[in-house]
């Protein structure tokens, strides 16, 4: 593809070829490196507070409301209908995954499993660019952005329809009758 950054989309190993449209993810060396370096940082340092303020918390037994130790109130679709809303048990998922409690972690919320796992390879990959100065770059022709955001979408749905039908199973909701 001559005029961009994505690398030769032909065959590099014998036996082995590659999409006609490259790869959907690539390393290449930053225009501006020390700019990249210093958004790698922003970035690094963001995942480094959110995974030590979840590592810091206590898990809550219930699966949710371990964000009431930050002063946040109690969830308020939980409080007045019964029935959690489709966040309710991320910061208890993200408190289970830094203890190494995956399990845990996927009851409280698969959704928050699943963003506490997006956030340390975050913070890796921006690490990997702090030392190197190359960025990862995401080739847009392969990975539509519409379906990048739908997938989002239906991972927080599907984590919240998973928290309902298991507390109706379990008999833990509707809350508080």
């Amino acid at each position: 593809m001559a005029g961009t950054d994505i690398p030769d989309s032909g065959t590099t190993r014998p036996g082995v070829t590659c999409h006609p449209l490259g790869p959907m993810v690539y390393r290449v060396a930053s225009r501006q490196p020390g700019r990249a370096r210093l958004i790698a940082v922003v970035v690094l340092a963001g995942c480094t507070v959110l995974l030590s303020v979840a590592a810091w918390l206590t898990p809550a037994d219930t699966g949710v409301g371990s964000h009431q130790q930050l002063g946040f109130p109690p969830c308020s679709m939980l409080t007045l209908i019964g029935y959690p809303c489709p966040t309710c048990g991320m910061t208890t998922a993200f408190a289970h995954a830094m203890r190494g409690q995956l399990r845990s972690a996927f009851s409280a919320q698969p959704a928050g499993l699943a963003l506490a796992l997006m956030t340390v390879i975050a913070a890796s990959l921006s690490l990997s660019i702090v030392i190197t100065g190359n960025v990862w770059a995401v080739n847009w022709y392969r990975v539509s952005p519409t379906r990048v955001i739908l997938a989002a979408v239906l991972l927080v749905l599907a984590g919240w329809g998973y928290k309902v039908v298991a507390g109706l199973m379990s008999g833990t909701l509707p809350a508080g009758r």
